[in-house]
């Protein structure tokens, strides 16, 4: 039977879960494993056919979204797309050349749009006259051969369905030998030693000759310092002196100046500029008043802009290698983009290259509490279940070790603060936190969750502070704390300032499901209930829940503390972006 038509007969359902299955098969393959361009391709293409959509993904979407191409891609003149759907075809072709299959992934010619083809029709559409035909597989199994001499007709008395259970016995042993594969994955995809964090050479401010202006400059320079030393996905690399005999140069350099004006003011300029091709990749200038100086607050916004989980620094590594999945430095940039926006299969390609990066080195902070993160990620869809109680006792585990070996690191801090949060120990969690943003007040991640998790203990006002101070450190990739934030005004019936919070919210972060949920609360609220409740329909089709499912249901998904999924359900009945009937 043709694929088109097998795909039309077989129930969809049945159809979204072989396809859902094969993807997970195909990416954790090693031929796909070696091809993350082309993995990240048909990821993009099988979730735009389980999200629902009703024709093919256009090839500028494909560009934009799946290949990293920019917004101002034209696909009338660049045929990218094309071009790499070939080659995906073809990767697809040489995978189940190997590979005994029953039913595959194909895009056909022509097409962007992902279908199943299969050996023969689907179950639940063959008839009985066709169970009596062999098909493909049995072929294939079954050498030709005179009757009665081992051929085909002497094994077919054996019984109808001896050709199936080859096809069983084959993909059983394919499924021990991959089990048996995937115990030293991470080892053998992740080969050789960690990669480091960049490192930063920070070159003294340029100023003027005058005592005043030196002073100044040797003030922005420890400020910076200072700032920058704090942060775990960079390493400062002073300025090297005359015969240094250093082996390694820096990855990027900061170039800093500092001009006083005739009105006390002082006018700062940073530059920083990627090493490897000598181009400046970020600038800020600022004009500082006498209240700024000497202790140089406003430069601490810029700090958190370079070196931060989401900074210029991250930001420009993952770009120039999307497809980096190595263990140290570049899984943990991976880490930092997966938190914007999770999925199933990149979550895999981070649990076994921060497993890679903690076997190198077992005490480091940084990847047990990433790692621990990953699997209260993989425990929270899932807590009712085995695997998901397996996720949360590790990630425990993960957060007590980043604090054991690194207690006095930002990193194993809020590890093991978080760790507290979820558990339900909001003393202790506070304690941990409070801790770990002393050690690190220029971190806008720290400061942001650290205040979502004191707004879940109660203390409303210092929650309040520390989510704005994380939108002042850094608005630029705002996420949780800015939705957060949203909310609280939305509570206090502050609707126009919640709503331009949301406006401003760049991509991905605004694709999330906190952001849609409280975009529907804060529509609602200002007398747009028919928006509010699309966008919660939105928020439904995205968490792929029928239409009359509890608010309680819904946010269970993708929130883990109670009281908060019950504020957020009760602000959804209250505001009528979900009816008030609706199922609890």
């Amino acid at each position: 039977m043709d694929q088109t038509k097998a795909n039309e007969t077989q129930d969809p359902g049945d159809v979204d879960r072989i396809i859902a299955e094969e993807l997970g098969t195909l990416l954790d393959s090693p031929m796909f494993t070696r091809s993350p361009v082309l993995s990240r391709l048909l990821q993009f293409l099988v979730e735009h056919r389980l999200r629902g959509g009703r024709s093919a993904p256009k090839a500028y979407a494909i560009a934009t979204e799946a290949l990293g191409r920019s917004e101002d891609f034209d696909p009338a003149v660049d045929s990218y797309p094309r071009v790499m759907v070939g080659r995906l075809r073809t990767l697809l072709d040489r995978y189940y050349a190997d590979t005994p299959w029953v039913h595959r992934l194909r895009v056909p010619q022509g097409s962007y749009e992902v279908v199943v083809q299969y050996r023969s029709a689907p179950p639940s559409s063959r008839s009985a006259d066709e169970a009596g035909h062999g098909d493909d597989v049995k072929a294939a199994a079954e050498p030709a051969g005179p009757p009665g001499a081992g051929g085909v007709s002497a094994r077919r008395r054996q019984g109808p369905h001896f050709g199936r259970w080859i096809v069983v016995l084959i993909l059983l042993a394919l499924a021990l030998f991959t089990l048996w594969t995937l115990r030293g994955e991470a080892d053998r995809l992740f080969a050789g030693d960690p990669v480091p964090v960049p490192l930063l050479e920070v070159s003294p401010p340029a100023a003027g000759n005058l005592p005043q202006s030196r002073a100044l400059a040797r003030a922005l320079d420890g400020k910076l310092r200072d700032g920058l030393r704090r942060f775990d996905l960079v390493d400062l690399l002073s300025s090297k002196a005359p015969g240094s005999t250093a082996t390694r140069t820096g990855d990027y350099r900061l170039d800093t100046s500092i001009v006083r004006t005739l009105e006390g003011t002082a006018d700062v300029t940073l530059v920083l500029n990627r090493v490897a091709d000598q181009r400046a990749i970020w600038s800020q200038q600022l004009r500082l008043t006498g209240d700024d100086i000497p202790e140089f607050t406003a430069i601490e916004p810029l700090i958190a802009q370079l070196a931060g989980d989401y900074g210029v620094i991250v930001r420009d590594q993952v770009q120039r290698q999307p497809d980096n999945f190595s263990p140290g430095y570049p899984c943990l940039a991976q880490f930092n983009r997966l938190r914007q926006m999770r999925n199933a299969a990149t979550a895999k390609q981070i649990d076994a290259c921060l497993r890679s990066t903690i076997k190198a080195n077992p005490r480091d902070p940084v990847a047990l509490a990433a790692l621990s993160l990953v699997r209260y990620g993989d425990w929270q869809p899932q807590r009712l279940t085995a695997a998901g109680r397996e996720a949360l006792t590790e990630a425990r585990a993960l957060a007590q070790r980043a604090y054991d070996d690194s207690p006095n690191s930002s990193a194993g801090l809020f590890a093991m603060a978080r760790a507290n949060y979820y558990a339900g120990n909001c003393v202790a969690g506070n304690a941990m936190g409070e801790g770990a943003i002393a050690l690190n007040p220029y971190d806008p991640d720290i400061a942001g969750f650290l205040g979502l998790f004191k707004l879940t203990c109660g203390a409303g006002t210092e929650g309040e502070v520390l989510l704005r101070r994380s939108l002042q450190l850094d608005s630029s990739y705002p996420g949780v704390p800015a939705v957060t934030l949203a909310f609280i005004l939305s509570q206090r019936g502050e609707q126009d300032e919640a709503r331009r919070i949301l406006d401003h919210m760049p991509s991905p972060s605004n694709m999330e499901p906190q952001y849609m949920m409280v975009r529907a609360i804060v529509l609602a609220r200002q007398g747009h209930v028919a928006e509010g409740r699309a966008q919660w329909q939105r928020l439904l089709t995205y968490t792929r829940q029928p239409a009359d499912t509890a608010p309680e249901r819904v946010l269970g998904r993708f929130m883990i503390t109670p009281v908060v999924i019950q504020r957020a359900s009760a602000a959804l009945r209250e505001s009528g972006a979900v009816a008030a009937g609706a199922a609890r």
